[in-house]
């Protein structure tokens, strides 16, 4: 049964012990790129930031032959393609078709600011992938452009009905919160969510890169602005795949259903059930988006039987412990998001 939430209420809860071991993985978010035709204000400086040389990305060969070994010591069966943004890699769509060849590998995912879809949509579905999140934080050219930092709108809207066109579907939009501007761009995300059945999903303003103070003056929580948006908001149980971070709600806005999922890393966090591993544009892993700690996984895998990277492995992630803070120096297009 659905639990029924007042727009008083939170629709998260307190976060338990975190709990890490390699069965838990069930998700690797694989960056193919540090570089990003965005400049969006939470990821990067205007200037951008040091870009990895050619010579120190991994091939998409050696990228797959990395997918393949992590999947057979782990239990990710959930690929997610970031970036910077993924779609500046030449031949992903090889990437993606070796990726999704895998028997145990559920999906093969990608995130993007969807401003390149438009010409690749119906070339990655192709190639096997299976749906897309587009980032859009506002439907106001202004806002969009401002908050990008030079981004076009229009650009990602055709993205994202040529992704509808393409069955990369269910698309999901991901939106980050300011606090200056939620009160315009939210309805207005909600009513485009609406109008075309997607899900949006609203996510906290982590402090990252050289941003934080201006992240900590735009932050609201999750909280804050499902109560200040006065409508009923049901809590959806999770489903046996389900892999996501978000608290999935179903909110009647203006007559109708609207899915609705809340990240909220700074007011809620949810370490205890993180599911995830990073890969970073170089090939070395993460274990939490704001731990500088690093596994270097292409250098131990050419210098190290491949059972004692392994075992070296689950030290590295058993080692895992919940940020004090959500606080990064590093930003997100240099991690992979």
């Amino acid at each position: 049964m659905l639990e029924v939430l007042s727009s008083r209420c939170s629709p998260l809860a307190p976060a338990p012990t975190l709990d890490s071991s390699l069965s838990q993985l069930r998700v690797l978010r694989l960056s193919v790129t540090d570089r990003c035709n965005f400049r969006c204000r939470y990821c990067m400086p205007p200037e951008g930031v040091p870009q990895c040389k050619h010579d120190d990305l991994p091939s998409l060969k050696n990228l797959a032959k990395y997918v393949k070994w992590l999947i057979n010591h782990t239990s990710i069966d959930s690929v997610r393609l970031t970036g910077g943004e993924p779609l500046v890699r030449r031949g992903i769509e090889s990437l993606i078709t070796e990726l999704s060849a895998i028997p145990t590998l559920r999906e093969v995912t990608l995130t993007t600011n969807g401003s390149l879809l438009s010409q690749t949509a119906s070339v990655l579905k192709a190639a096997g992938l299976t749906r897309v999140n587009i980032s859009l934080d506002s439907l106001n050219e202004d806002r969009f452009a401002l908050v990008t930092r030079g981004g076009k709108l229009s650009q990602t809207l055709a993205g994202i009905r040529a992704a509808q066109a393409a069955g990369l579907t269910p698309i999901k939009i991901n939106s980050v919160l300011h606090r200056s501007t939620w009160e315009q761009d939210v309805p207005e995300l909600l009513d485009f969510a609406a109008a075309n059945q997607f899900e949006v999903r609203f996510i906290e303003l982590m402090r990252t890169g050289t941003e934080r103070n201006w992240c900590d003056s735009e932050f609201i929580s999750v909280d804050e602005v499902c109560a200040q948006l006065d409508t009923q908001v049901l809590c959806l149980p999770r489903t046996g795949n389900e892999r996501s971070p978000a608290q999935r709600t179903l909110m009647t806005w203006r007559g109708a259903n609207v899915r609705v999922g809340w990240i909220s890393p700074r007011s809620h966090p949810f370490c205890n059930s993180c599911e995830r591993l990073r890969m970073d544009a170089r090939g070395s892993l993460r274990r939490c988006l704001m731990d500088p700690a690093t596994f270097d996984l292409p250098r131990l895998l050419r210098n190290t039987d491949g059972e004692a990277v392994g075992d070296a492995l689950k030290r590295y992630i058993d080692r895992k412990l919940p940020p004090q803070m959500m606080d990064s120096v590093t930003t997100m297009s240099q991690i992979g998001g």
